[in-house]
């Protein structure tokens, strides 16, 4: 059994409705279907608009797709009574984008990451601050950082932060949407790199979620390509997406810069510009 199934999922966005204009709806997900196992990264992959984050909320349970299933550990995330959603979530954690406007400013370090800790732990608070410690210094950190607030840290050590949070309930798996797009090279490889070691030490399945291809093949063991609200292929092999000859996946290899300027090039109209 897959510790992750989406099965036939599709949702539609309503427009607004006026008086001389009925409501429409746009589908953002069309019949989508994947499987995720235990200890495996599955890299997401799409241009803006492709429906990833979309997906990733439904997976979450934060919207309820129009129709199919989402089975988590076997269950129907949507057909859960609340004791099992509980539960769910505690297995189920997420670290978005902006690391910023996921924490509340005006709690420590220390409340952030115990925030779940309260929710479903009943540890004394000297075990609590050891355990805060711990993921702190698991996450590059330091035990003294607990009492800073988040316009103390980087963007790249509140995205420790982030993911310090995540992991301390040992979750099952986390979605990761677009957690490192924010951050600078230096600072996304460094995350990259922790986010591969905790997977190996937690046995942690990942959906990572992202625009660049480049990052999903460094951390994943599994790519799909999404492109408008479908899944267009799956590589199990990640090498292969570098010679697909699927348009949308073509396209996103394109857009891959070399590392050094004096070989990035970009159209300008019929002609090409050395930058």
């Amino acid at each position: 059994m897959s510790l992750l199934e989406v099965k036939q999922v599709t949702h539609t966005y309503g427009s607004l409705r006026s008086f001389w204009r009925p409501q429409k709806e746009a589908q953002v997900l069309s019949d989508v279907s994947l499987s995720l196992e235990q200890g495996t990264c599955m890299g997401l992959i799409g241009t803006s608009g492709a429906g990833k984050s979309t997906l990733g909320k439904v997976i979450l349970g934060l919207e309820k797709p129009k129709e199919g299933q989402v089975l988590f550990q076997g269950q129907d995330l949507y057909a859960m009574n609340s004791k099992v959603r509980k539960q769910m979530r505690r297995d189920l954690q997420v670290v978005f984008q902006d690391s910023y406007s996921s924490v509340n400013p005006r709690l420590t370090a220390e409340k952030i990451i115990g925030e779940p800790l309260d929710n479903y732990e009943r540890l004394s608070a000297s075990e609590q601050k050891r355990t805060i410690a711990e993921l702190l210094e698991q996450v590059g950190l330091s035990a003294e950082d607990m009492q800073k607030f988040p316009g103390q840290f980087s963007g790249g050590q509140l995205q420790r932060i982030s993911i310090a949070r995540a992991i301390a309930l040992k979750p099952k798996m986390i979605v990761l949407d677009e957690s490192v797009s924010s951050l600078d090279m230096v600072n996304q490889t460094n995350i990259l790199k922790l986010l591969d070691d905790l997977k190996s030490e937690y046995g942690l399945s990942y959906l990572f979620i992202t625009h660049d291809i480049r990052a999903a093949y460094a951390i994943s063991d599994v790519l799909t390509v999404m492109e408008k609200g479908r899944i267009v292929e799956t590589y199990n092999n990640k090498d292969e997406v570098f010679t697909s000859s699927e348009p949308a996946v073509k396209d996103l290899v394109a857009s891959i810069l070399p590392e050094h300027p004096r070989n990035r090039t970009v159209s300008n109209g019929k002609r090409v510009v050395q930058v």
